[in-house]
């Protein structure tokens, strides 16, 4: 799939199985993470979307007297992440090492493109 910048983003399709242990996961980690994010805070948070985000905005924006706003993205952020970094991060607060050992193969999964992994 192209990026904006031109380069090619892969995509997996996972097996219906994989989705189902995944979507699991995402919601556990969605409950031991919710409770650390603030109130305005709207990316990749169950039930809060970009118009969630822009009606806050606005009613900031209406109801308050403002310097500045400011807009910022990570862009590329998860191409140069450490995995290893990233994964001990989630170590402290996930105890399961089930859980620990699913996300680190799911890090290590490769792409199957032209019947060769990458």
């Amino acid at each position: 799939m192209p990026k904006p910048d031109g380069r090619q983003r892969p995509i997996a399709i996972a097996a219906l199985e994989d989705k189902i242990v995944q979507r699991a996961t995402a919601t556990v980690l969605n409950q031991i993470y919710e409770e650390d994010f603030l109130g305005f805070s709207y990316g990749f948070r169950p039930e809060r979307g970009q118009h969630d985000a822009l009606d806050a905005l606005f009613v900031g924006i209406e109801t308050r007297k403002l310097s500045y706003i400011l807009d910022a993205d990570v862009a590329g952020f998860f191409d140069g992440v450490s995995q290893d970094w990233l994964v001990r991060f989630v170590e402290h607060r996930v105890g399961d090492r089930r859980i620990i050992h699913l996300i680190r193969k799911w890090l290590r999964a490769g792409v199957l493109e032209n019947r060769y992994c990458k």
